[in-house]
């Protein structure tokens, strides 16, 4: 039987599902995930209670709030 992948490890798959959880581990405290789910489309799967965001949506929402200094905050 094989081990469900790390939330690391998801991030380079675009189509993988991270939960709240996932969120966490991958070091966001609980304010910082309450702004991604309200940023995100959120995946509520028929039958179950974790609400779920596409890892691509993830990685645009965190190039999209990079300031590198080539923009104004």
């Amino acid at each position: 039987m094989s081990a469900c992948p790390s939330p690391a490890a998801r991030l380079s798959n675009p189509d993988a599902l991270l939960s709240r959880t996932d969120l966490r581990e991958l070091g966001l405290e609980r304010r910082a995930v309450d702004a991604v789910f309200r940023a995100l489309p959120v995946v509520v799967l028929p039958g179950y209670s974790r609400p779920l965001v596409r890892v691509s949506d993830y990685l645009a929402l965190i190039e999209e709030s990079t300031y590198r200094g080539d923009r104004v905050r």
